[in-house]
């Protein structure tokens, strides 16, 4: 039977609610057999102006919304200025909420109607066949959170780039940052004479190269005061003794936000960017880079890294929200304003895990795992913990016993990560959870056990739980 035959002998009803999907995403690429499923499972509500459609007090949600016709208005208490703020809209044709019914977990938003609204929704069961059936469905929700950040993005840099009078944007290539002529000196110069070359010069840095133009290591103001703090050599030393071996370098045509993703990562300020030769053609710094907004994406992640109290480290959260602003007047993409926020929460968990490491080692070597959103590296600023634990069971001990040191340590590592702004996940998927703080070996049974049976839930778990990256241990 042609589609147009067996569209024609589907209820007018079903008819009628596939006819208004096919012009929406992502239901506009999907077969008529999911839009059928949909339709078939779908319930129309009405909802009156200012009526609440979902909240977090309702639990882990159970149902998947479409916008039929009306608005819909996201709500948000805001505990610092302690009033209520509208987080966003939802108009016709757009669903919710996405990562709440995949994470299994209540919504942290209230929804409510915004005008007299009409949704369609369907049932947790109905959503998850579609899940595992569309790849056109499944794919525009593990990507949803993206899209509705390049829809914002989109609105934020329009007013922020005009308010900076620039051009300049984290796609630019290096070239266009890169301090041409770079100071540079060889690896026997002495560390008094490379310091007088760079202060004639009032730069901060200094690369040594070797006979062919090729970086072999960087010295910093930043070097010379360890130098002298720590007295590890004489100023008449070369400074091959002292510099910094096998300084990070990257080419011309690579862009900007590259070089701010790895001076994240590595806690430095500098970069060589040479050509394909890998000879040296310029410098850029952090401050080359964001010197307009005053964007201090490396200090912050330097902060974070060296905090000694956890008080530091939640005071330190509303400075990541100013830095994605700023990142966004730059430039930043939805993909990279993510990739920025999941490094920066990255070195937030090391640093938490390593404040408990030496207030109360378990004594345990461990690895800490992310999954879902975290695992991807798609984090955004509101998010909650999805985490485990890796260990290996030291001889003469099981794995029960290991799991009775370690769970409290994970209890106040949750606890703590909730307080710097990761919210603690409803559905339990911490490492605090008994179930999730495994031997390797119980891992791979889990996920071998996970694998064989093969039903919708377990691929929606899919969608957490293999999606999985360490970033401690």
């Amino acid at each position: 039977m042609s589609a147009a035959n067996k569209d024609s002998t589907r209820p007018q009803n079903t008819r009628s609610i596939m006819g208004f999907l096919r012009v929406h995403a992502p239901f506009s690429s999907m077969d008529d057999d999911h839009l059928a499923h949909f339709a078939e499972h779908a319930t129309l509500r009405f909802y009156a102006d200012g009526d609440v459609v979902l909240s977090q007090d309702e639990g882990i949600v159970r149902r998947f919304y479409v916008v039929k016709q009306g608005r819909i208005r996201g709500e948000r208490h805001n505990q610092k200025a302690d009033k209520t703020e509208t987080t966003f809209e939802i108009s016709q044709g757009e669903c919710f909420p996405l990562a709440a019914i995949i994470g299994e977990r209540p919504t942290r938003t209230l929804h409510r109607a915004a005008g007299d609204t009409f949704c369609l929704s369907i049932e947790q069961d109905a959503f998850i066949t579609l899940f595992s059936t569309s790849d056109s469905f499944r794919d525009f929700c593990l990507r949803g959170v993206s899209s509705l950040l390049d829809q914002v993005n989109q609105r934020i840099q329009s007013g922020a780039m005009a308010s900076m009078g620039s051009s300049i944007s984290l796609s630019t290539p290096l070239e266009r940052y890169a301090l041409r002529n770079p100071i540079v000196c060889s690896p026997d110069l002495p560390v008094r004479k490379a310091v007088a070359r760079m202060h004639e010069n009032n730069v901060g840095s200094i690369v040594i190269t070797d006979d062919s133009r090729h970086p072999t290591g960087i010295f910093t103001l930043r070097d010379l005061r360890t130098m002298v703090a720590e007295d590890t050599c004489t100023l008449d030393a070369p400074v091959r003794q002292i510099m910094t071996k096998e300084p990070c370098c990257l080419p011309a045509h690579a862009d900007a936000f590259e070089a701010a993703l790895l001076m994240a990562e590595h806690h430095f300020a500098h970069l060589c960017v040479v050509d394909d030769e890998k000879r040296l053609i310029g410098m850029v710094s952090e401050r080359d880079l964001f010197s307009l907004q005053r964007v201090d994406l490396v200090n912050l992640a330097r902060t974070i890294s060296t905090a000694t109290h956890l008080r530091t480290l939640v005071s330190l959260r509303s400075d990541v929200s100013r830095l994605v602003d700023a990142m966004l007047a730059h430039g930043a993409d939805s993909g990279q304003v993510v990739k920025i926020i999941t490094t920066l929460n990255d070195v937030t968990v090391r640093r938490v895990l390593e404040l408990n490491i030496k207030k109360k080692n378990p004594g345990i070597p461990f690895t800490w795992l992310t999954f879902g959103s975290e695992g991807r590296q798609e984090q955004t600023l509101l998010t909650d913990q999805d985490n485990g634990i890796l260990f290996e069971t030291p001889a003469g001990m099981t794995e029960n016993q290991v799991r009775e040191k370690l769970l409290p340590f994970a209890l106040t590592v949750n606890d703590e990560l909730a307080e710097c702004g990761f919210t603690l996940c409803k559905g339990n998927i911490m490492a605090s959870n008994p179930k999730l703080c495994l031997s390797d070996r119980e891992w791979d049974d889990w996920f071998i056990r996970f694998i064989d049976e093969s039903t919708p839930q377990n691929l929606v778990y899919s969608s957490i739980f293999l999606d999985m990256r360490a970033v401690f241990g």
